[in-house]
């Protein structure tokens, strides 16, 4: 596991954005269970195209929704509710 960021590979944003499968799984809500626990619920983003998985708005999304999170590499470590297969999780636990 990378600890430091000197230690992460370094990428350019297109690269970076090329890792995603596009599973849009982390566009789908989250709550927080009694135990403390992340889960993600059946309500979709309402700009996920829930038949392609993609965002309908991607280029724009942070101006129009303000719980989109950007991912970089700097954060997805310490993003626990995202997917286990998810490419950007996989290679921060590298």
């Amino acid at each position: 596991m990378c600890d430091r960021p000197e230690d992460k590979p370094q990428t350019d944003d297109a690269a970076w954005e090329d890792l995603c499968h596009q599973c849009g799984e982390c566009c789908f809500e989250k709550t927080i269970n009694s135990r403390g626990k992340i889960l993600t619920t059946a309500i979709p983003c309402r700009f996920l195209d829930i038949h392609t998985r993609r965002c309908r708005i991607y280029p724009d999304r942070f101006k129009h929704e303000e719980d989109c999170i950007k991912l970089t590499p700097e954060n997805v470590a310490e993003l626990d509710w995202l997917p286990e297969g998810c490419a950007y999780r996989n290679l921060s636990d590298k």
